[in-house]
């Protein structure tokens, strides 16, 4: 063969392998480096919100010279994210002095007094939920049905009149207790 015929027939050879080779990829399946297209994607997403409940404050409340319809307000920090009861506890059953809280003669040794719990809740929507309790009672409880907490809460207290010849003299003390339950 002479040269020139074989270098003739090597350039056809290699035209035809191009023309080849470039038909080639649009037939061969994706490589691991190819991104596949199609027309829809699904991504998980997964988040939490841990539950909490708290309450916060307290202090003393001083009535001064205990005579009867005395009043007083305390405010409370309350964070509950989940729906929540609060139970108010009296310890004594009022104001009750401190050495004889049966009293003496005809001398009373409990005063007793009115609790008004009033709590903002969401619900989505703003609400206040209120409660009425004695200390006589010595406890009661209200809900927030199915709302959270909106930010805080008041107690207002109201003493109320002696009974008999009214209170015996000295020092007169009272725990009110306020819990927080969760309800999950």
């Amino acid at each position: 063969m002479s040269g020139r015929l074989k270098a003739a027939l090597d350039a056809g050879l290699c035209a035809a392998s191009m023309i080849a080779m470039s038909a080639v990829p649009a037939a061969a399946k994706p490589s691991a480096n190819s991104i596949e297209m199609g027309r829809t994607l699904n991504v998980a997403v997964t988040g939490r919100i841990p539950a909490r409940c708290e309450i916060s404050g307290g202090g003393g409340i001083d009535f001064g010279e205990l005579t009867g319809g005395e009043s007083a307000t305390a405010l409370f920090g309350l964070d509950c994210n989940v729906p929540f009861d609060l139970g108010v506890t009296s310890a004594r059953g009022g104001l009750a002095h401190v050495s004889k809280p049966q009293g003496e003669g005809p001398f009373s040794g409990v005063l007793p007094y009115d609790v008004l719990l009033t709590v903002p809740t969401l619900r989505p929507e703003p609400r206040l939920v209120r409660g009425a309790f004695n200390s006589q009672d010595h406890t009661g409880v209200i809900s927030s049905g199915d709302g959270i907490s909106a930010g805080g809460g008041k107690i207002e207290f109201r003493t109320r009149q002696p009974a008999g010849a009214g209170l015996l003299a000295g020092q007169y003390t009272e725990t009110l207790t306020v819990t927080v339950t969760p309800r999950i």
